[in-house]
């Protein structure tokens, strides 16, 4: 028997061998690299939609930024429109928000520290009633009403008086303030007060009141006057031969001298009268203040010099001419240094003094002023002096301010009247330049 590799038997239990396990290897390799390459094929068809999601998200958000970025200007630009509407207003505007403080407050509401010395310069965030704490807390009361109540607040006419004493007029409105959503009202975020001067409208008003009453006065006056001057006369004249008849120094004499002088006190009156209501057109020539003021101040040296009043010109500019009626105007400048003197009484001092100031419209307008320090006068008394027959004083006619204010006003100028600081009156002329 031999022994050799080749006459043993392979056992039954043994391995096959590694060719016949290839076929169904490489069957189920193949199947897992197709496998593999549908998931890699299906994931880059993934990754390429995405990628073109990702470029249409990333225009469209573009186009989103670009919208917003021109919204944004838009609201700025509106923003910046409507504060310059707010700031250019000649009405005074002030919002407050739900903790009563000012949000807003543009300089036309400035003029609110002419009446209340307590307004400060910025107001921004403070409590309204800090803010507005003396004469014109009113306004900041019923700004506050309207935004508790929620309720518009229609238009009130107040008046005040400022710091120099003229009386101001405004016309107050409030309104709560909403927000919006979509065009829809919302909630109630704060209110808004709205104000408008109307201080040279009810000036305009009583110089047109003033001269309806004057010109119809003035017809009575003449009429009167003219009734009243022709016994007059001849009271005088009879009472001028009387008293001739009997001896100097005698009561029957001096009774006669004195219906003389009370005639010629009426007949003064009487005078005025017919000078107030007949009057005459300002016959313009060129002619200077300095000289208005002095031939004034030549006719009342008298009555100053008696009564030891000290008179003070404060006109630098003696050269200068302007179109004017130097006798009227020195009539005028008369009448109001003799008013000044009588309320002064004795040893006081009247200054005189003019300048030249802008006038709304855009002109210049000349300002001649009479400042006094006598007692002054009264509040409720200064719309009343020029008025015919008005006087604060027993003797007074009443005519010589109201002819004062006919001659400014025939020169196409007004009158203001205003307190002196620490006392007296300032009463001046303003004519146009």
């Amino acid at each position: 028997m031999l022994c050799g590799s080749e006459g043993r038997a392979a056992p039954e239990n043994a391995a096959p061998p590694l060719a016949a396990g290839l076929p169904s290897d490489l069957h189920e390799l193949g199947e897992i690299i197709r496998a593999y390459s549908e998931a890699t094929a299906e994931l880059q068809r993934s990754h390429q939609l995405l990628q073109r999601q990702v470029r249409q998200l990333s225009g469209e958000l573009s186009r989103k930024n670009l919208e917003l970025s021109e919204t944004v200007t838009q609201v700025s630009a509106l923003k910046n429109y409507l504060a310059g509407i707010i700031d250019s207003s000649a009405d005074g505007i002030v919002a407050i928000d739900l903790e009563r403080r000012v949000m807003a407050w543009n300089p036309a509401a400035d003029i609110l520290g002419e009446i209340d010395p307590g307004v400060p310069e910025n107001p921004d965030g403070m409590f309204i009633l800090d803010v507005l704490p003396g004469p014109c807390r009113e306004m900041g009361v019923m700004l506050m009403r309207s935004l508790r109540n929620e309720e518009r607040m229609a238009a009130a006419e107040m008046r005040f008086v400022d710091r120099s004493g003229r009386h101001r007029f405004f016309s107050v409105s409030s309104s709560p303030v909403r927000s919006s959503d979509a065009g829809e009202p919302g909630g109630t975020v704060g209110a808004v007060q709205i104000f408008s001067d109307l201080t040279a409208l009810r000036e305009l008003e009583e110089r047109l009141n003033r001269r309806d009453r004057l010109a119809a006065l003035g017809e009575m006056a003449a009429g009167v006057a003219h009734e009243i001057r022709n016994p007059l006369g001849g009271i005088e004249l009879y009472a001028s031969s009387l008293g001739r008849k009997f001896p100097e120094g005698s009561q029957e004499r001096s009774t006669c001298k004195k219906i003389m002088a009370a005639a010629a006190s009426l007949n003064r009156i009487v005078t005025d009268m017919l000078t107030f209501t007949r009057g005459r057109q300002p016959r313009l020539r060129p002619a200077s203040l300095l000289q208005v003021a002095r031939q004034g101040l030549e006719l009342a040296a008298r009555e100053l010099e008696e009564r030891g009043i000290r008179a003070e010109l404060d006109i630098e500019d003696e050269s200068r001419r302007r179109r004017l009626d130097p006798d009227q105007m020195a009539q005028a400048a008369l009448n109001v240094i003799l008013n000044a003197a009588q309320a002064i009484g004795s040893g006081g001092t009247i200054r005189i003094s003019s300048s030249e100031a802008q006038m709304p419209g855009g002109g210049k307008s000349l300002r001649l002023s009479f400042a006094d320090d006598g007692p002054g006068i009264p509040d409720d008394a200064k719309g009343k002096i020029f008025d015919p027959f008005f006087t604060l004083r027993q003797d007074g006619t009443g005519l010589g301010l109201a002819i004062v204010h006919k001659i400014v006003h025939d020169h196409g100028g007004a009158i203001t009247v205003e307190d002196n600081k620490p006392r007296g009156t300032v009463v001046t002329f303003v004519l146009p330049a």
